[in-house]
């Protein structure tokens, strides 16, 4: 069996993009060289966004035990000043919380079941050897337990992680900029008393020896604790050391440790996404610290983005549609890690002197607007025609008549109107040919929302919610972009 698309790696980048071009109608297998999920918590953040791309395949939830809401972070000095607070500013016209936290084997289950629910199908314990180019696909060797074997589809995602074999096997470079600090990670399972868990993730800027503070669901705690100069990992990951490096915060009497283990962060930007019928996404595309809490947001987001444009080129569009793909998800990134590598470089500051000037002027700044500064916001998108300028950012998040609105889009090209009126007969030509949704504005409703963010009487929603164009600037675009790219539903 040809398939339309293979997928390497089976983390929640892979297995997100799995469940949404198998619910596009795609034959989708996966391929995992483990034999299952991997059972101890990684990433630890969501933010809205990525909840909302997560809820597209029933991939989120906001029970209790599951994922909490996070009020924001706390960047603290050695001295236990408050240097700058960050807040989760949630609106109550959303349906998910601005920031989230979560326990990520229970993620990756709840994952492959939607996966595996929308049809695509995993073969475990299967570990790609080399990659082939074919007239019109791609063939995959692979060694199993019970020998050697091959698949063949149309095209090759790798998501295979920061050491993708996908990206070594095309050869292509990484760009480096530059911070490559090893922490230990440390997650806890609190046994005990546990009478004022913090609402709050911290970032202890101690020269002393930074560390980071995150609550997660209950019953689970993490904490991060920069090497200093000199330390191995086998200096410090031990349970005697972890056992004081926690001591100011929690005794080990009332807690467990589930896992420890040294990570080197990284800020990396792979340099080319495609190649032929292969591309990449999550850390095989980029690589970024986690002081943001945006790694695998971002690799989600790599996922939601290629889906459609991948799934409409399978089903008769050009695919120089995905040629979209990278100069809008490249830039979009490469921001991101800036930040996370820049917040890293003022938490990881070492020199005494250097941290109490950043002390001084922190505290000085917050005492002139002591105001707690909100999330920064995602970055738009650009840099494809896909995205008129002033647009590339998520649509509104809300309800329509009770119904969450990301329902009603359904992952459909949609145009929200304040009237159908400011549609012409050639803009209803162009909606038909992509089978677009047209919603009609109303008061008190998110659709008004939606109109109103853009000061327009028209809004274009691409099917992954970014917005496209607003008024006939986004009309006319949309029109350009069916015929460039021959755009199918």
């Amino acid at each position: 069996m040809k398939y339309d698309v293979a997928i390497v790696g089976a983390g929640p980048v892979g297995t997100t993009l799995a469940a949404l071009l198998a619910k596009r109608g795609l034959s989708v297998v996966v391929l995992e060289r483990d034999l299952d999920i991997y059972p101890l918590p990684r990433a630890a953040h969501l933010d809205a966004e990525t909840a909302r791309n997560l809820r597209e395949i029933g991939g989120w939830l906001d029970t209790p035990g599951w994922s909490i809401a996070n009020e924001g972070m706390d960047f603290i000095s050695g001295n236990g000043e408050l240097l700058l607070r960050m807040s989760s500013k949630n609106n109550p016209d959303h349906t998910v919380a601005q920031s989230n936290l979560f326990h990520q084997p229970s993620l990756d289950r709840l994952l492959r079941d939607r996966a595996a629910h929308f049809g695509a199908e995993f073969r475990l314990g299967h570990e790609v050897t080399a990659i082939h180019d074919t007239d019109d696909g791609v063939c995959v060797d692979i060694v199993t337990g019970d020998g050697s074997t091959s698949v063949e589809a149309s095209w090759l995602i790798g998501c295979c992680g920061a050491r993708s074999f996908v990206r070594r096997a095309l050869g292509v470079s990484q760009i480096d900029l530059e911070f490559n600090e090893p922490w230990l990670v440390v997650d806890i399972i609190v046994t005990g008393d546990d009478p004022n868990p913090p609402q709050r993730a911290a970032q202890v800027c101690d020269p002393v020896r930074p560390h980071t503070i995150i609550s997660m669901p209950a019953p689970r705690r993490r904490f991060e604790f920069m090497l200093l100069p000199g330390e191995s990992p086998d200096d410090i990951n031990r349970p005697d050391v972890i056992e004081k490096l926690m001591e100011p915060y929690f005794a080990l009497g009332n807690a467990e440790i589930e896992r420890s283990a040294v990570y080197t962060f990284h800020g990396l930007i792979t340099r080319e996404w495609r190649r032929g019928r292969v591309l990449l996404a999550g850390d095989s595309a980029h690589q970024m610290p986690p002081f943001l809490g945006q790694g695998m947001c971002s690799g989600i987001r790599d996922a939601v983005n290629l889906a459609w444009k991948l799934a409409a080129v399978i089903h008769g569009a050009d695919d120089s549609l995905l040629d979209t793909y990278q100069p809008e998800r490249s830039p979009h990134v490469q921001r991101i890690v800036e930040s996370a590598v820049g917040f890293g470089r003022i938490i990881c500051t070492l020199d005494p002197a250097v941290a109490a000037e950043r002390d001084r002027n922190m505290l000085a700044a917050r005492a002139a607007n002591p105001t707690d500064i909100g999330e920064a916001p995602q970055p738009s998108l650009s840099g494809s025609s896909l995205v008129v300028e002033g647009a590339g950012y998520v649509v509104s998040d809300g309800r329509l008549d009770g119904v969450v609105f990301d329902e009603i889009l359904a992952g459909r090209w949609t145009v929200v109107v304040a009237d159908k009126s400011v549609l012409t007969a050639a803009d209803l030509a162009y909606l038909a040919r992509v089978d677009a949704q047209v919603l009609v504005a109303r008061p008190e409703q998110v659709t008004r929302r939606v109109l109103d963010n853009a000061q327009t009487d028209a809004v274009v929603v691409r099917p992954d919610r970014i917005v496209l164009g607003a008024g006939r600037q986004g009309l006319d675009a949309l029109a350009r972009a069916i015929d460039e790219f021959a755009l199918v539903p």
